[in-house]
This record gives C-alpha cells, sequence and structure tokens, in this order.
C-alpha cells in the first residue's frame, strides 16, 4: 500500500496493490524453522541446533529446587518449551511453599531416536495423591 495524492481531485488515498507471497510485510520477522526434531539424533546434533536457536537447554530439576547444571539434568528442547516448563516450576514453588506437594517428577518421552523429547509429563505430589500433573507436548 501506498499513500497516494489524486491528481483529478487532490486527496490523498491509499493505493493498494498485490505483494507477492514471498514479499509480505511481517515475513522478514518469521523465524525459518525447517528443521525435523525426528533427525536430531545425538547430543551434538541438538547443541548445534541450540547455537542455531531452533533448540534451548531445559534442566529435568530446576536449579531452584537444586537440580544440577549439569549433562544429567539437560534436555534440548524447541524454543519456547523452557518458559512452558517454567511456568509449572513457579507453580511447583507456590504448592511447595504452601506446604502441598512434597515429590516431583519430570518425565520425557522420546520418539524414534531422536535425542528431542516429544512430550515431558510433569507430576507433583504429596502422600501418595498427585496435585500437581501436566504434560507438555513438545513436537
Amino acid at each position: 500500500m501506498i499513500l497516494r495524492k489524486n491528481q483529478r481531485t487532490g486527496r490523498f488515498g491509499l493505493l493498494i496493490f498485490k505483494v507477492k507471497k514471498s514479499m509480505r510485510l511481517f515475513d522478514i520477522f518469521k523465524k525459518k524453522n525447517n528443521i525435523s526434531f525426528a533427525d536430531i539424533d545425538s547430543m551434538d546434533k541438538a547443541k548445534e541446533e541450540v547455537r542455531k536457536g531452533n533448540l534451548e537447554i531445559m534442566y529435568l530439576m530446576s536449579p531452584m529446587f537444586g537440580g544440577a547444571e549439569d549433562e544429567s539434568n539437560i534436555l534440548y528442547v524447541p524454543v519456547g518449551v523452557n518458559r512452558v516448563k517454567e511456568s509449572y516450576d513457579n507453580v511447583l514453588a507456590d504448592l511447595v511453599e504452601q506446604g502441598k506437594a512434597k515429590s516431583f517428577n519430570c518425565t520425557p518421552e522420546y520418539r524414534g531416536n531422536s535425542v528431542v523429547p516429544c512430550k515431558i509429563t510433569l507430576t507433583s505430589g504429596m502422600d501418595g495423591k498427585d496435585v500437581l500433573n501436566q504434560t507438555i507436548n513438545v513436537w
């Protein structure tokens, strides 16, 4: 669209024109994410995708709950999944503070040979009863 003065009337108006699909206005802000998580079958490939910005590190047990900051506590997940997990960690922190939860379990599920989990199940409980049971469908 272009703002243009009409020669006949002297008024300004919008000149609307078609834009090729490949040249839409906000396409430059869209992330080109054409990777297959099923093909990421080694930690080296996962770390490379972290460097490219397609994956991020997520801790199974958050460091705020005493989780180690080493490879045994790390998952590689698509960007944005960690934020979802952290929101559940905050809910869990509130439950612990209120005395409603004592246990926590984070169980990743994998598809094929991929090292990127396709699903992550979070459970927290007290005295054998679940007070939090959520599943994050990753891919």
